[in-house]
C-alpha cells in the first residue's frame, strides 16, 4: 500500500508541475499556478494544499508554458523570450496624460500640457523615456512654449539598490536661456515597486549646462559666455501607492526632486536651490483608462547682484491639474 501511494504520488501532474515561483525572502515554489491577482498569487504544491502568498512577497515567477520569467508588474508588453536566463526577460510598459490646467496668477491663462512616460525593464535593467510639451497663452498671446526629454537608465545590484545615469533637457522657445541639460548620476533605493506601487529615493550629482541665444544680453553680462556650467546635487523622489475607497480603485502619487546649486559661476547672479514636486489623486475606471487630479510646484531661490544692489530672485508657482489618461 506504501508504494502504491509513493508511485500515484510520482505519477501526479503536479509532480511534474513546471510552474515556479521566486519569493522575495529566496525561497521558491513549485508547483502548478492557479490565480494571479493583483494582490496575491495561489500555487498548488505536489506536497500539500494549494496555498496562496500575498503578491508584494513574490519577487517573478515561470509559467511552464512560458521560459522566462515574468516581472511582477501587472500588465505591461512582453518583448523578448530567452530560454534559461531569467536576466532578459524584458517587459515594456508605458503611460500618458493630457493636463486641463487652471493657473492662478495676476492672469489667467489657458495651455495645453501633454506627458508621457515609457518604461523597459528586466530583473537587472530599468530603461525610461519621459517628456512634457506645454504651450501657453495668456489674454491671446503666448506666454511659454516649451518641453521637456528626461531619459535615464538603472541597473540594478539587487531588489533595492540600483545606480541611475540621466539626462534632462528643457527647451524654452521664447526665453534667452532656451536650453538646460542636466546630466546626472547617483544611487538610488527602492523600497517596492510594480506596475501601480512604487517608492524610490534617488541622490544624484552632476552638472548642468545653460545655453544663451546669440545676440541676447543675459548670457554676455552675467557670464562672459553664453555656455555655463553648474556642478549640481540633487534628490528625487518617486511614490505611488493605490487604495480602494467605496469600492473603487484609486492611486495617491508624488514625485520630484530638489536641487542644489554647489557652486556659482558669476559675481552678478547667485542660484541657491530648486524645488519641482507633484502630489494628487488617481481614480481608475479600469486598468488602462484613469482620471487625475494634482497640484504641482516649482520654486527657485537666487539673488541678483549689481553694483552694489541686491534683488531676490526667489520665484515660485503652484499649477492645479485635471488629466485624462492611458497606460498599458
Amino acid at each position: 500500500m506504501r508504494y502504491l501511494l509513493l508511485l500515484f504520488i510520482l505519477a501526479s501532474p503536479l509532480t511534474w508541475a513546471k510552474d515556479i515561483l521566486w519569493m522575495r525572502n529566496g525561497d521558491r515554489l513549485t508547483g502548478t499556478i492557479e490565480e494571479i491577482t493583483p494582490e496575491s498569487v495561489r500555487i498548488a504544491l505536489p506536497y500539500s494544499q494549494a496555498v496562496t502568498v500575498k503578491r508584494e512577497a513574490v519577487k517573478r515567477w515561470r509559467l511552464e508554458k512560458q521560459d522566462k520569467p515574468k516581472a511582477t508588474a501587472k500588465g505591461g508588453i512582453s518583448l523578448f523570450q530567452a530560454d534559461g536566463d531569467e536576466g532578459n526577460a524584458w517587459l515594456w510598459t508605458g503611460n500618458g496624460d493630457l493636463n486641463i490646467k487652471l493657473k492662478k496668477n495676476e492672469t489667467r491663462t489657458n495651455d495645453i500640457n501633454i506627458k508621457g512616460k515609457t518604461e523597459v525593464a528586466n530583473l537587472d535593467w530599468r530603461y525610461s523615456l519621459s517628456g512634457e510639451y506645454n504651450y501657453e497663452t495668456a489674454n491671446g498671446e503666448t506666454d511659454s512654449h516649451d518641453y521637456t526629454v528626461n531619459p535615464t537608465l538603472d541597473y540594478f545590484f539587487n531588489d533595492h539598490w540600483f545606480v541611475r545615469n540621466s539626462l534632462n533637457a528643457e527647451y524654452n522657445m521664447l526665453d534667452e536661456n532656451y536650453l538646460q541639460l542636466d546630466f546626472s548620476s547617483g544611487p538610488g533605493y527602492r523600497f517596492w515597486n510594480d506596475k501601480r506601487r512604487r517608492l524610490e529615493l534617488i541622490a544624484q550629482a552632476g552638472v548642468q549646462r545653460a545655453y544663451f541665444r546669440d545676440g541676447g544680453w543675459a548670457g554676455l553680462l552675467l557670464f562672459d559666455s553664453r555656455i555655463i556650467s553648474y556642478p549640481i546635487g540633487s534628490l528625487s523622489w518617486d511614490y505611488r501607492q493605490p487604495f480602494s475607497l467605496w469600492r473603487q480603485q484609486f492611486e495617491l502619487f508624488s514625485k520630484g526632486s530638489y536641487l542644489k546649486y554647489l557652486s556659482q559661476q558669476s559675481p552678478y547672479l547667485t542660484l541657491d536651490q530648486d524645488i519641482n514636486g507633484s502630489l494628487g489623486l488617481r481614480y481608475y475606471f479600469n486598468d488602462n483608462v484613469r482620471l487625475s487630479w494634482s497640484s504641482e510646484l516649482d520654486w527657485q531661490d537666487g539673488e541678483f547682484h549689481f553694483e552694489g544692489a541686491g534683488q531676490s530672485l526667489k520665484e515660485s508657482e503652484v499649477r492645479h491639474l485635471i488629466s485624462l489618461g492611458a497606460s498599458f
